[in-house]
């Protein structure tokens, strides 16, 4: 008698899915390269467009156009100081265009002084800022052509009136006795501008 045979059994095959997950990961690398732009993210960019755009904005601010007319801007810069502390003005240095001169006193108040060459050559000197506006950040001066204006009321003043009257919307003068008139400098005391600091508490903190 013969016997049946046994079914053979035929182990099924395994599937290899690394082919497929190497062409993925390839794809997907293809992808990114193709879509990412260039020199990083879209938000790196922006941020690079800001930056550009803010030192534009920072340097057309500060920026003077001699030739667009209107008041020149007060542009103050630090006096220069003797040994005991006393601001000297070189008179050769002084012109039409008014300098803005600035000190700071012992108690870090910020003091505005301005000179400037009136039309009979010689130099006047005066604190920028008035008795009338004082105590508004905006009373200070600024050039325009041959005058001053105050930025808080607006009162245009005369180059030639700098330093000949006190009161009224005009520079406080630095008058001949508060000051020392060597012939080449001028030297205001800075005792004299201790003194004065108070009335600039409020300048141009706006």
């Amino acid at each position: 008698m013969t016997r049946p045979k046994k079914a053979i059994k035929t182990k099924k095959q395994k599937t290899n899915y690394l082919p497929f997950l190497t062409m993925a990961v390839a794809i997907i690398a293809v992808a990114i390269v193709v879509l990412v732009p260039k020199g990083g993210s879209d938000e790196t960019a922006l941020n690079n467009t800001n930056t550009s755009n803010n030192q534009n904005t920072t340097i057309e601010e500060n920026s003077l156009d001699e030739n667009a007319g209107g008041p020149v801007k007060d542009l103050g810069v630090a006096a220069i100081l003797n040994k005991n502390g006393d601001v000297v003005i070189k008179e050769a240095d002084i012109t039409e265009n008014v300098s803005f001169l600035e000190y700071k006193s012992k108690d870090g108040i910020t003091v505005g002084l301005l000179a400037a060459r009136a039309s009979d050559g010689t130099v006047r000197t005066a604190f920028n800022t008035c008795q009338v506006c004082n105590g508004s950040p905006y009373a200070y001066f600024v050039q325009q052509d041959d005058q001053i204006q105050c930025e808080n009321c607006g009162n245009i003043y005369s180059l030639d009136m700098i330093e000949q009257e006190r009161g009224g919307c005009n520079p406080i003068p630095i008058m001949v006795e508060e000051k020392t008139v060597t012939g080449t400098e001028i030297i205001i005391p800075a005792a004299f501008l201790e003194e004065n600091a108070a009335i600039f508490e409020n300048w141009k903190k706006f």
